[in-house]
């Protein structure tokens, strides 16, 4: 208070803002703590893949930083979006690289355009979008065959399953087949009931928007080099791996 008797504010007030000090204390531990929660979690993520003995594996954290996140209440850390250790889909480096490819044609089977996701004349937030979309068809699974001979019931049919045939040209087909003639001597493999699902999808949207009475989708698919080609004297080309063309087959509107 001055000679006058008006209250004078400190030095500190003035440039807080008028805040106290227990004030200024709280707030910079709360955003101590926040700034520290976020280091930890960045910390504490899995990294790689690194080339093993055993072939591509994901690095542990650092213990300490493993352990000070499971001191980090998970209702904080979902608030924040946070809680996923695992990540987004397209920050995983090992993920097959996948493109999909649409042949319009119309009722008499004349090729009418062709369609491609990611699109490259697109820009890159509607490229990353589809590829997202791409590779949610490449969500492949194992079939496992019958452990004995099925007999159908009077009056139905054997039941079939669609999976990845290999065609003469080095291409895969989806072929239907009864589920007692799958073969037993090699892996096989089928698409999800998610990516046919998506597959019929886009494909009608793809007719009624050009025109068109079926679409042919094709899957290219081309997995990722491993890092263990950094340590050969004599790496391969990037395109040595090549890409594998998989034809879903034709869907009309």
């Amino acid at each position: 208070m001055n000679s006058a008797g008006i209250p004078v504010k400190n030095e500190l007030e003035q440039t807080a803002g008028g805040l106290s000090s227990w004030q200024l204390a709280f707030g910079s531990i709360v955003i101590g703590g926040h700034l520290l929660a976020v280091l930890v979690m960045m910390l504490a993520v899995p990294s790689g893949p690194w080339p093993t003995a055993d072939g591509n594996g994901l690095s542990t954290p650092p213990q300490f930083a493993y352990s000070l996140s499971s001191l980090i209440p998970s209702s904080y850390l979902q608030s924040l979006g946070m809680a996923d250790r695992a990540g987004h889909l397209s920050g995983n480096p090992a993920m097959i690289g996948v493109s999909i490819e649409l042949r319009l044609e119309d009722a008499d089977g004349r090729p009418l355009t062709t369609l491609r996701l990611p699109d490259p004349n697109r820009n890159w937030w509607v490229r990353h979008r589809q590829g997202l979309l791409a590779r949610a068809l490449a969500d492949d699974l194992p079939v496992a065959p019958p452990e004995g001979e099925m007999i159908a019931g009077p009056g139905q049919a054997v039941p079939s399953t669609a999976v990845w045939e290999l065609s003469t040209n080095g291409e895969l087909e989806l072929r239907e087949l009864p589920e007692h003639l799958l073969p037993r001597d090699r892996p096989m493999f089928r698409p999800s009931e998610k990516s046919l699902l998506l597959v019929r999808s886009m494909s009608r949207h793809a007719c009624r928007a050009h025109g068109a009475a079926r679409a042919e989708v094709i899957r290219h698919t081309q997995q990722p080099i491993p890092p263990a080609v950094m340590f050969l004297p004599n790496p391969p080309p990037s395109t040595a791996a090549g890409s594998l063309v998989s034809r879903f087959g034709k869907f009309g509107e």
